[in-house]
C-alpha cells in the first residue's frame, strides 16, 4: 500500500464515519459517537482526500494520522475519562489503534531502493572504478594463490 493509498482509504473511511456519526442513530450503537468526535472523524477524512488529491503532502498526513488516531486509541483505555468531550471507549478505540497501526506502518516504512541496515551500505556499486578494478584483478588474477595447482 502506497502513502497516497492510505490517505485515499482513511480519507473515505473517516468522512464516511464523520458524517454517520453526525446522524442520531446512524451507527446503530456499533461505535459510540457525538457531535465533537464526528467533527474530528470528518476534519482527518478531508484531511485524507486532500493528501490522496496533492493538497497536502501524504507521508505527512500518513505520519500524523498514527499519532492522532494513536493518541485517540490509548486516551479510549483510560480509565475515568468522563468528562472528556469524546466518546473514546467501547470499539472506538480498537478503530483507532488499527488506523494508527496501519499509518504508522505505512508512514515509515522504508521506501523502495531505500536500505535500513546496522551493518551500513555493502552495495558494490559504491566503489571508484580503479578501486573495483584492482579487487577484480586480485581476485581473479592468474597468480592467485587459491587456484595454483598443488605442488608435486
Amino acid at each position: 500500500m502506497t502513502v497516497r493509498s492510505l490517505a485515499l482509504v482513511l480519507g473515505i473511511v473517516y468522512l464516511g464515519l464523520g458524517a454517520l456519526g453526525l446522524m442520531p442513530g446512524a451507527l446503530g450503537g456499533l461505535l459510540p459517537a457525538n457531535p465533537v468526535l464526528a467533527l474530528a472523524h470528518v476534519a482527518m477524512g478531508a484531511w485524507g482526500l486532500a493528501a490522496y488529491a496533492g493538497r497536502t503532502p501524504a507521508l505527512s498526513y500518513a505520519r500524523a494520522a498514527a499519532f492522532i488516531f494513536g493518541a485517540l486509541g490509548l486516551a479510549g483505555m483510560l480509565q475515568g475519562l468522563d468528562r472528556f468531550p469524546m466518546p473514546l471507549h467501547g470499539a472506538n478505540v480498537w478503530l483507532h489503534l488499527a488506523s494508527a497501526g496501519l499509518a504508522g506502518f505505512v508512514g515509515w516504512r522504508p521506501r523502495s531502493g531505500e536500505r535500513r541496515s546496522l551493518r551500513g551500505d555493502r552495495r558494490r556499486g559504491r566503489m571508484a572504478p580503479f578501486a573495483a578494478s584492482l579487487r577484480t584483478e586480485r581476485r581473479h588474477a592468474i597468480h592467485d594463490r587459491r587456484k595454483a595447482p598443488a605442488p608435486a
